[in-house]
């Protein structure tokens, strides 16, 4: 194989392989939107940057065009789920959005040494009609990279103030619902009071005695046990002196 034909088959399957890179990044950075909805020049940024990678995308359909092949259907298929799988991994934890700038700012370093390689093997193939798309490309890469980096530490800066405000807001929440469940606990301990103090009153109203009304149904409870204890202490004969009983035996003289 010659060197021109071995540097044109790994153009092909370059331009395939950065074709479904391309696809994957769109998914990515449309899923970091929703995390950028706070930091509005990084949200419009990254919003014209899509449109740009779609452009790319397209850039990359025609140079295959060109040297007569086409872009793999599986292999952008399999990418972009690689790509939402990316973004929905790093959309957890307290630090989602920091990760994906981070992430955004790797991404594009690694398609700026593509498009590089690309260039090269354009040369090298002999297809100097593919180098102006791919410096084209080149380029917004270059500038997307730039910008990440001109404002890393802004949108840092952004991100620190933002938690900050989020935890003061917090603390002022709390400290709101355990004032209002201080507030509750009072009125119902004066109500359990009131209450108390309520029937404490009717047992001391005038007519209403508490204690004979209890004795009245301890009575009530054991009349027989009343009764019975009555007739045991009736007196019985045994029980009259003997001179009482004397003078009932003696008799009337009249």
């Amino acid at each position: 194989m010659t060197r021109e034909a071995t540097a044109h088959k790994a153009l092909v399957a370059s331009m395939r392989d950065t074709h479904a890179l391309e696809k994957q990044q769109i998914q990515v950075l449309e899923a970091h939107l929703d995390l950028f909805q706070d930091y509005p020049d990084l949200h419009a940024r990254v919003t014209e940057h899509i449109v740009s990678t779609r452009d790319q995308a397209r850039r990359l359909e025609a140079g295959l065009e060109a040297c007569s092949d086409s872009a793999s259907m599986v292999k952008d298929a399999m990418m972009s789920a690689m790509g939402l799988g990316q973004s929905s991994v790093q959309s957890f934890g307290d630090q989602a959005e920091l990760k994906a700038v981070t992430a955004d700012l790797m991404q594009e370093h690694l398609e700026i040494a593509t498009y590089r390689v690309l260039l090269v093997l354009a040369d090298e193939a002999g297809k100097p009609d593919l180098r102006h798309r791919l410096e084209e490309t080149l380029q917004e890469e270059e500038a997307m990279a730039a910008w990440f980096e001109d404002n890393l530490e802004a949108i840092t800066r952004r991100f620190v103030e933002l938690k900050a405000t989020e935890g003061r807001e917090a603390a002022v929440e709390k400290e709101r619902v355990k004032q209002a469940e201080n507030d509750v606990s009072p009125t119902a301990d004066s109500q359990m009071s009131g209450t108390l103090w309520q029937q404490l009153d009717t047992g001391n109203k005038p007519g209403t005695d508490s204690t004979s009304t209890a004795h009245k149904s301890r009575d009530k409870d054991a009349p027989a046990a009343t009764i019975q204890r009555s007739d045991t202490m009736r007196p019985t004969p045994t029980d009259v002196p003997a001179s009482a009983a004397a003078a009932s035996l003696r008799p009337d003289r009249t």
